[in-house]
């Protein structure tokens, strides 16, 4: 199932991980410090609400260990070739970048450490305390593959094991279990497994109550972005409250309103998330997300640091638009080349 003004709305929010992730010592002031760019990290919990709503609609009738299977190959398949790629590419510039070129990377690693972070996240573990803390393992967004692929795993099983109401029940233990230890231990990146836990289950209730009658007008849609901007000054404000009761709940519950609505509504914002360019953006999002990482470090560092290209407002704004250009063109490609032909060939084998 593919709903169009969501894979857009997908698009878009990969494209502010994209602008959380620029280095602000490259930005002008009034970018740099500005609250939508500092809390835009909010925006993964988006993709695992969205998610855990789409993996719901199409495999909630998941009946035994045999489809159980295939479905998580299914879902290996996807993920995987695009994971594989951008963890070596990255891989291949750190190694370059400790050994080689030893004073481009501000804090050298070791070659074991490495090898320890790129194994992490090609086992899907990089989200949990299995190898350690290794920051995030190699290619940091990497983190949220691994805890989505945590999250399909205890879909599958809950789907063949338990009824749909007691998957209900356990769903909503889950949200408040998860979201109790990340209140009281602020977990660092190795447990993020459990924002993933809190947002993918919150897309399996919204699952269930978008099955209901539920009717809201087209003006409705204009809600979104009004609260959406809200939150984000909310975490950047702490005299609004908890910066991660905000982060980790309330936004989720906004996106949780924000998917409904969507759902339910046609108006001006569903015709923009429908217009072709940001229905590009949502098509090759899984790609701009791994790849940008690495781009948007290497690229305003050769301007800046090897050509010597004096900074300013004009200059900086320039290297941005660059970069955001060069990761799109980059996502493009490897979404044609990397996740089409990559998922055929998996699919060849496995399937």
């Amino acid at each position: 199932m593919r709903i169009t003004k969501l894979d857009g709305l997908r698009g878009i929010f990969s494209f502010m991980i994209i602008f959380y992730h620029y280095d602000k010592r490259v930005l002008p002031e009034f970018i740099s410090e500005n609250f939508i760019k500092n809390g835009a990290w909010i925006f993964v919990e988006f993709f695992f609400v969205l998610s855990g709503y789409v993996i719901s609609y199409n495999y909630d009738t998941i009946a035994d260990k045999k489809e159980f299977w295939v479905y998580l190959k299914k879902r290996f398949i996807r993920l995987y070739p695009l994971l594989v790629f951008t963890v070596f590419l990255y891989f291949v510039f750190e190694f370059l970048g400790n050994v080689v070129i030893e004073g481009f990377i501000n804090t050298p690693e070791s070659v074991p450490s490495l090898l320890l972070a790129t194994l992490d996240s090609l086992l899907f573990t990089n989200s949990t305390p299995i190898f350690g803390n290794t920051d995030g393992g190699m290619n940091s967004p990497t983190w949220s593959i691994s805890a989505e692929m945590i999250s399909y795993i205890v879909f599958g099983i809950a789907t063949v094991y338990l009824s749909k109401r007691n998957k209900t029940l356990f769903y909503s233990l889950l949200i408040i279990v998860s979201l109790g230890l990340i209140l009281k231990f602020e977990p660092p990146v190795n447990y993020y497994f459990l924002r993933a836990f809190v947002s993918f289950s919150l897309g399996y209730l919204l699952f269930r109550i978008s099955k209901k009658d539920i009717v809201f007008k087209d003006w409705t849609e204009y809600l979104i972005p009004i609260s959406l901007v809200a939150v984000l000054y909310m975490i950047h404000d702490n005299t609004w409250g908890l910066r991660l009761i905000n982060g980790n709940f309330t936004i989720n519950l906004i996106f949780f309103m924000s998917i409904l609505i969507l759902l339910k509504t046609n108006g001006q914002i569903t015709q923009l998330l429908d217009s072709r360019f940001v229905q590009f953006l949502g098509k090759i999002s899984y790609s701009m997300y791994l790849n940008h990482l690495l781009w948007i470090t290497i690229i305003p560092r050769f301007f800046f640091s090897i050509l010597k290209v004096e900074q300013n407002t004009a200059t900086e704004i320039g290297v941005l638009l660059f970069c955001c250009i060069f990761v799109i063109g980059l996502s493009a490609l490897t979404y044609k080349y990397v996740e089409l032909k990559g998922s055929k060939f998996l699919k060849s084998k496995l399937l």
